[in-house]
């Protein structure tokens, strides 16, 4: 039954995506020397890939606040990389008109172009800044010989093509925007479909598990002290779990305040909520050191 309802979930996602293809390039084919309308379904693909791998999402002020600390770095960086392949190839279409051969201008503007948006972090693809780098590039070189007002031969096509990539670009991402929000409304939980260090979710926001490497056998426990607990009102260097048992305490909660990395003469109280990281067999073993209830777990 839940494998069934995944598929679901994952064609409905599909469909949603390609909905955003469909509606940014409609969106966009009629506006003026844009490069390409790829610009803006990359941009589409980012936000809403981006949304619904969202672990949580209503329309919450709070998860509306997460989704922008989320894309914005990641649209910040693809405008990034835009401006970066918009410069290189205005400046290497300008040299051409100086001597250099078209050929050598032509390898100089994408190998460099592509090398800026490699080394731009989240950026969504290279292919953003090579594209916009070769559009602005070609357009220079089919000027004719540029004359003594050459700064209004080269400014007028520079900024026309600058004007229609962002347009493209900020309409790509509202089409992202608004269908990733429609669809994360309707799904159970996140949906990451893209492995790519773009789409990477800020590390507060990821789970415990997903970045932190203690081994297959081990899991993360969130137990309740008990009253009465073998384990309660002693040190933890006195009941020594971690030599005993290979059981970790990460952390102490004790209402109002969080003890981080708990020290060897930190005692435990009844009531107190221990994080642990411990073998998979020693998981009731804890519970009976603590007679208490177990909160939570993950492998």
């Amino acid at each position: 039954m839940a494998r069934g309802k995944s598929r679901i979930a994952i064609g409905f996602i599909l469909i949603a995506r390609a909905i955003v293809v469909g509606v940014a390039y409609y969106l966009v084919r009629y506006i003026p020397d844009l490069p390409s309308s790829f610009v803006a379904v990359f941009a589409g693909f980012l936000a809403f890939d981006v949304i619904v791998a969202m672990p949580k999402f209503s329309l919450r002020p709070k998860h509306w606040v997460q989704m922008v600390v989320v894309l914005l770095p990641r649209l910040s960086a693809t405008a990034l990389a835009l401006t970066a392949g918009l410069a290189l190839g205005a400046l290497f279409g300008a040299v051409t008109k100086v001597g250099v051969p078209v050929v050598v201008g032509a390898v100089l503007c994408l190998g460099l172009a592509y090398s800026a948006a490699e080394r731009i972090k989240g950026n969504i693809s290279s292919y953003v800044g090579m594209i916009s780098a070769l559009s602005i590039f070609d357009r220079i070189v089919r000027l004719e010989k540029l004359g003594e007002a050459w700064w209004y031969d080269l400014g007028g096509p520079v900024l026309q093509l600058v004007y229609s990539t962002f347009v493209g670009l900020v309409m790509g991402w509202l089409v992202g925007v608004v269908v990733g929000v429609i669809t994360r409304l309707f799904l159970p939980r996140g949906y990451r479909s893209v492995r790519s260090s773009a789409y990477e979710r800020p590390l507060w926001m990821q789970p415990f598990r997903d970045v932190t490497r203690f081994g297959d056998d081990m899991v993360v426990m969130q137990v309740e002290v008990g009253d009465g607990a073998p384990i309660a009102y002693r040190t933890l260097a006195e009941l020594k779990l971690a030599s005993v048992y290979g059981i970790r305490v990460l952390s102490i909660y004790r209402t109002p305040q969080e003890v981080i990395s708990p020290k060897g003469d930190d005692v435990v109280l009844p009531t107190d909520q221990l994080t642990v990281v411990l073998p998979a067999e020693q998981a009731s073993a804890l519970i009976s050191l603590t007679k208490g209830r177990e909160i939570d777990e993950q492998i």
